[in-house]
């Protein structure tokens, strides 16, 4: 007998074995139980997630000779015809191929004569949306008032390219992509049901190339294990997917990410020279991207899909990231992407798009953005100041400027949202910095625990005069922040410098192109 893939030998032939589905089938099976079986439905959702094999079910179960319970009992002649294919009763028709007026008036005349051996006549359309204008307006009245022995069991992958009027006609069932965790635990009990050995990695990759289609995920099985000789590895199923040179995509990303520019051009080379698709490298790199962000806004399961060599990766690239940054590299690589798919030249393309990402600092703010900022709770009521006024120790300021300073080489926006405060007290090693109402936002997002627990083990780290560290809302005080010393410092031809630089054409076609806005500008001074 010859080999019957997988995608097709486990195809469902009851409602238990449909997977997911649960709102669509438990509705159906209602609908039979009670005896109130529509004369027309419409099943749409993506590829491979059950639509023909639940409408088969269906017709199954209500043309079954012996069903069990609301179950096809699979075994009476009209179950193994309908299953088969061979039923003269259940007809299906492929909207792709079958789709002009005289195939659907074909169809309008059989529909009169009464089924051979089964209860029901059903008609199966698949990819109905292919069908012409004409064809739709064709099947209008035979939907609309069909003998009460015929039933229209219509799918499509494109629920929005069917006309109103005949959705108005039919019962609609929106079918769902199958999450990862769903598709995971039914693979593995095909994996264990067909003794082949697995890598959990290569599972995972799968299920993430199969994009919640269930068939598309077991014919990748089928092609590994063909590979394999009936194993399905990670390093196997890499090579059949086109990804054997992922490593070399995810040093790129590592690079831009901690915006290392020296290695970037030995690495496009590499791409180059091994014949990788700069589309498709683009593509990943947005991937990639994606899951640092949902990382970065503090998802609990951003890693659970990943392969245990990207949980590292990514394990070291978050606290590197913002989320401010990853926005705006998630539009450099779109724009990346859509270049190269209208314009000439790819390679220069792609090359220019990742220089740019490698330098995403130097182009646009890009400190950390919270959508939520909470405040950082104290215990009892607002903490109190101290009466004593903040030390007049010139070190004490001199120092924690040096820290901001620091701390802007490890979290810039944090560093940037303290030097919205001043010290407000200082007394037995522990430091107080303030902020006014008006800078009300900046300590909100200091106050963050992530950011306050990052700044304050870091002060405590970094110089020993720190023992302990707070922030506070203070309106009582009048000192500066060093934001204000800064420009109170700066002179008339160095504030005429920046409003220059700020008016200056180039930085307006960059904020104009990533839809951003100047968040600081600093003079550099030479050695």
């Amino acid at each position: 007998m010859s080999y019957l893939p997988l995608s097709r030998k486990y195809r469902p032939q009851n409602f238990d074995e449909v997977v997911y589905q649960e709102f669509v089938v438990d509705t159906l099976k209602n609908a039979i139980e009670l005896g109130k079986i529509s004369h027309s439905y419409l099943f749409t959702g993506p590829r491979g997630v059950g639509k023909t094999s639940l409408a088969r079910i269906f017709a199954k179960a209500i043309n079954c000779l012996k069903p069990e319970s609301i179950n096809p009992c699979n075994i009476c002649d009209n179950c193994k015809e309908i299953t088969n294919g061979t039923s003269m009763d259940v007809v299906e028709i492929d909207g792709a191929s079958n789709r002009g007026i005289d195939e659907i008036r074909q169809l309008r005349e059989n529909v009169k004569f009464v089924s051979v051996k089964c209860k029901y006549k059903v008609y199966i359309i698949d990819e109905v949306h292919m069908l012409t204008d004409a064809a739709f307006n064709a099947l209008l009245k035979t939907l609309e008032e069909p003998p009460e022995y015929v039933i229209f069991i219509m799918a499509t992958t494109d629920a929005h390219k069917i006309p109103a009027t005949i959705l108005s006609r039919c019962q609609k069932f929106d079918f769902q992509k199958i999450p990862h965790d769903f598709m995971y635990k039914y693979l593995q009990k095909i994996m264990e049901k067909e003794e082949i050995v697995y890598e959990n990695d290569a599972l995972n990759i799968i299920i993430r190339n199969s994009e919640g289609c269930m068939r598309d995920a077991l014919s990748l099985i089928d092609q590994v294990i063909a590979f394999g000789d009936n194993k399905v590895t990670y390093k196997d199923t890499l090579f059949l997917l086109g990804m054997s040179d992922k490593k070399l995509i995810e040093e790129l990303f590592k690079n831009i990410i901690y915006e290392k520019i020296e290695d970037i051009y030995d690495l496009i080379e590499e791409i180059d020279s091994k014949g990788l698709n700069f589309q498709y490298v683009v593509k990943t790199l947005i991937e990639y991207t994606r899951i640092l962000l949902f990382g970065v806004a503090g998802s609990k399961k951003f890693d659970s899909h990943l392969t245990e060599d990207e949980k590292e990766l990514f394990k070291i690239l978050l606290p590197m990231a913002t989320e401010q940054k990853l926005f705006a590299l998630f539009q450099i690589f779109q724009k990346t992407l859509n270049d190269m798919k209208t314009l000439t030249l790819p390679r220069y393309i792609f090359e220019f798009g990742i220089y740019k990402a490698c330098r995403i600092s130097e182009i646009i703010p890009v400190g950390s953005t919270q959508t939520k900022p909470v405040t950082q709770k104290t215990s009892g009521h607002q903490a109190e100041i101290k009466e004593q006024s903040a030390p007049k120790d010139e070190t004490i300021e001199d120092k924690w400027n040096s820290f901001l300073k620091k701390l802007a080489d490890i979290k810039p926006a944090l560093s940037a949202n303290l030097s919205h405060g001043f010290i407000s007290s200082f007394s037995n090693g522990k430091l107080t910095i303030g902020f006014s109402d008006e800078k009300k936002f900046h300590y909100e997002l200091t106050a963050k625990r992530e950011n306050f627990n990052l700044a304050k083990e870091l002060l405590l780290k970094y110089n020993a005069d720190f023992k302990d560290f707070e922030i506070i809302l203070d309106n009582n005080n009048k000192k500066k922040t060093i934001i204000e010393k800064i420009y109170e410092a700066e002179t008339f031809q160095q504030r005429k410098m920046k409003q220059e630089a700020e008016n200056d054409e180039i930085v307006n076609l960059i904020k104009n192109e990533f839809d951003c806005k100047i968040d600081k500008i600093t003079l550099l001074t030479k050695s």
